[in-house]
């Protein structure tokens, strides 16, 4: 048979043509909790909601939603239903869930939320901000709730950088030693002692250093490559080392100098990768006294495609000016 014998795809084996239909799902960020956009941007001074980047609630609910290959035809719906399937982080799971898992929060998910077990990582938005301001009522812990669910997924999880306290991220060179000796926790710290076994429980962490959002119509976005094959990766945490970091920065960028309007233009100056992972260790180090856990952390930064467009108005000439991920036009 010659190498250039094209095969209608219905003419592909079953077998072959499901394979492909699941090599077309998303990898995708299973977010326990919305995030607070007004906390996300300013922790310490609400802002108007019309001068923020964006209402991030609104990618959270695209996130939540079933992948695209759901809706091409009968064949890929089964594939995708039978790879995924609605989630709730307040369901019972037949009674197993241990009362430390049992976290609510005052923005928790509460609706229900397609879930991937093989392909999604779990993610909180909560910070120590969030709890100031919101607070939550159960008896339950956060991270044990996060490790809980990491583990019904693929055993992934990432965290919000401020969660290991906003009061710790200092704006210095982070790559320097710390000189002082690390002795017996102090007891001012001693109730970070559960944050601390629950992070040991798995083996590494993304830790999310700062949300960049990419404001672009859904059909521009999946033309770049940058969210899944069919362009439904609304949320991604990506390790800062990553030259997608770099590509979606990029193309953030672009999407809002681009832009003939701009509602409340995001910062987009960057922090080497090499110093946000030192950043992050080092707040490890400081938070909890602990010389192991901060080898588990990796730095990463969160992009969430939002195709509302609320930040700012685009004309058709400026859509097709957008760079592709290889930076050419």
């Amino acid at each position: 048979m010659a190498n250039n014998t094209f095969h209608p795809f219905p003419r592909l084996p079953t077998e072959l043509r499901e394979e492909i239909w699941r090599f077309c799902l998303p990898h995708r960020v299973s977010e326990m909790d919305y995030p607070i956009d007004w906390m996300v941007y300013d922790s310490f001074g609400p802002k108007p909601k019309d001068k923020l980047p964006c209402s991030l609630i609104s990618t959270s609910i695209s996130n939540a939603r079933p992948p695209l290959l759901a809706t091409v035809c009968r064949e890929s719906r089964r594939v995708a239903l039978s790879s995924g399937n609605w989630s709730s982080v307040l369901e019972e799971e037949s009674g197993s869930r241990p009362l430390e898992a049992n976290w609510l929060a005052a923005n928790l998910v509460t609706r229900e939320y397609w879930q991937d077990p093989l392909r999604d990582s779990a993610h909180l938005n909560w910070t120590t901000s969030y709890e100031a301001d919101l607070g939550y009522q159960t008896d339950g812990h956060p991270l044990d709730s996060l490790v809980w669910e990491a583990k019904l997924v693929n055993g992934s999880a990432s965290i919000m950088l401020g969660y290991m306290s906003d009061s710790l991220i200092e704006r210095e060179p982070f790559d320097k030693p710390i000189t002082w000796q690390l002795q017996s926790l102090p007891e001012s710290c001693r109730h970070e002692q559960q944050d601390l076994a629950a992070l040991r429980l798995l083996p590494e962490w993304l830790v999310v250093v700062r949300v960049v959002v990419i404001h672009l119509d859904f059909t521009q976005a999946a033309k770049t490559g940058l969210f899944g094959l069919l362009g439904d990766k609304f949320v991604q945490v990506v390790d800062a080392t990553l030259p997608l970091a770099s590509q979606l920065y990029k193309l953030a960028e672009a999407c809002e100098s681009r832009a003939s309007a701009v509602t409340a233009a995001q910062d987009f100056a960057r922090m080497p990768a090499n110093d946000m992972n030192a950043m992050v260790k080092r707040v490890a180090l400081k938070m909890y006294f602990d010389h192991e856990l901060p080898k588990r952390m990796r730095a990463a930064i969160m992009f969430r495609l939002c195709t509302k467009m609320c930040n700012h108005s685009t004309t058709q000439g400026e859509r097709n000016i957008l760079p592709r991920p290889g930076g050419t036009r």
